[in-house]
């Protein structure tokens, strides 16, 4: 994976692994995604500055 540099004031942008698809189906750490989707849907995306 590209690591980004210290002096890069936006992120880098990555590929990701396709061999991770296989993940898509489990249903692994079910509570705090389901948490996780909870906050963003009542707090919502943090905003950044540029």
């Amino acid at each position: 994976m590209k690591q980004a540099k210290k002096t890069d004031k936006h992120p880098t942008i990555i590929k990701v692994d396709k061999t991770l698809d296989k993940y898509l189906e489990k249903n692994l750490f079910k509570e705090k995604i389901d948490k996780a989707n909870h906050v963003l849907k009542t707090v919502g995306i943090p905003k950044f500055e540029h």
